[in-house]
């Protein structure tokens, strides 16, 4: 997983959740009526939760990738 398929992941995952009316009240009249329901506040919650840890997974993933990238590289004589 990279941090792209984050991005994806946050912008479906909220976009779904948002479409059922157990999480999401979404009124015609405009954005002063619409809201997240009491069980749509919890599941944004653990959801975040979820993808912030996942998110610094990948980001010290690819940090160590970067990281082995410029040893290589300064090991090969070639410029960093």
């Amino acid at each position: 997983m990279d941090s792209e398929s984050i991005k994806a992941l946050l912008y479906g995952s909220i976009k779904e959740l948002s479409r059922n009316r157990k999480y999401y009240y979404h009124s015609s009249v405009g954005i002063n009526y619409s809201h997240w329901t009491e069980e749509g506040v919890a599941a944004l919650s653990d959801f975040m939760n979820l993808m912030a840890h996942k998110m610094q997974e990948i980001e010290a993933v690819e940090l160590d990738k970067r990281a082995k990238e410029l040893v290589i590289k300064g090991l090969k004589g070639e410029k960093v």
